[in-house]
């Protein structure tokens, strides 16, 4: 009879997962580039960001290395793909307001629309030539690190319950203390830090959902929180990338007019021709982002933090309880 989770092996649990998840991220690279397929990309991505959680979660216990070169790289591909997503679903969310928007908005709208193809259809091509280029190689030294760790048996760690108890009330703890940090919807940074937690113990919890209702509670209301602050995630980043197209109209009109002006033709001192309408797409914006602060910052779930930290910690004591 095969052990309970609780009482299996760290490295070998730790490597099987990993090896998992990497051949999660190999599957979906053919399908980055594939024009009928609108989630390759989405895939590799959290493939990869689920397997740098997971290794982050058991660093430093005994036997669990994984040397800094091999971490930065990683991240580094990692990285490599955020510009072409991000630009994808804020592409995606322009394209789908466009229609409902005033005559104004949709103006200013449609000019960013026409940039921001442009801008993904470039980001892709760089990502894609990130993860030709890298990813192959950083598999490789990848599966055999975990390959090692699934084999190797003389290391003195906790058990995976253990070791997966402790790395979770480390991460519960982060957790409260960055949501109680939060002061104003305008501290983006730390907006920022609990949706990441959330995400690191969301990825801890997944492997355990099988194991327990108290898991599979806990797994659902960290799914809850994780969504309010990607809600809110967006509107932020929203909200910033506004501001930016708006400068960009407005600047390189403003120069067109100067050299207009230097070559002797009529001076236009009026204002830039999108600048209501992204003026307007900012305060429909704000709007909503006040309201999903309201609902993040509340946590997602009802009783709030409180309740949160319950479930968390009755996971806690199931992967510390032996069967």
């Amino acid at each position: 009879m095969a052990k309970p989770l609780q009482q299996r092996r760290l490295g070998r649990v730790v490597g099987e997962v990993g090896l998992d998840l990497l051949e999660d991220a190999r599957r979906a690279r053919p399908r980055i580039m594939d024009p009928a397929d609108a989630e390759g990309l989405h895939d590799f991505r959290v493939a990869l960001r689920r397997l740098r959680a997971w290794l982050q979660a058991y660093r430093g216990q005994p036997g669990i290395d994984f040397p800094k070169p091999l971490r930065s790289d990683l991240r580094d591909l990692a990285r490599a793909t955020n510009r072409a997503r991000d630009g994808e679903v804020m592409l995606a969310w322009l394209v789908q307001a466009l229609p409902g928007l005033p005559a104004a908005e949709r103006g200013a709208g449609e000019w960013w629309r026409q940039r921001l193809e442009h801008e993904v259809a470039e980001a892709y091509t760089a990502a894609d030539q990130a993860i030709e280029t890298h990813f192959s190689e950083l598999e490789a030294r990848l599966r055999t690190r975990l390959g090692n760790l699934r084999t190797r048996k003389k290391a003195r760690a906790p058990n995976f319950g253990e070791a997966s108890a402790q790395a979770l009330s480390r991460l519960s703890e982060c957790l409260v203390a960055e949501v109680e940090a939060v002061g104003s919807v305008d501290e983006a940074e730390s907006l920022h830090r609990p949706r990441i937690t959330g995400k690191r113990i969301r990825y801890l919890l997944r492997p355990w959902c099988d194991t327990s209702p108290d898991c599979r509670r806990a797994e659902k209301a960290m799914k809850d929180f994780q969504d309010a602050f990607g809600v809110l995630h967006d509107d932020l980043v929203r909200e910033a990338a506004i501001r930016a197209m708006a400068l960009e109209q407005a600047t390189g009109e403003l120069e067109e007019r100067l050299a207009d002006a230097a070559r002797g033709e009529k001076p236009r001192a009026s204002a830039p021709r999108h600048l209501r309408g992204f003026m307007g797409l900012l305060g429909e914006n704000r709007q909503r982002l006040l309201t999903h602060y309201e609902v993040a910052t509340g946590t997602g779930v009802a009783g709030g933090i409180a309740e949160l930290s319950a479930h968390l910690e009755a996971a806690c004591a199931v992967m510390r309880d032996s069967p």
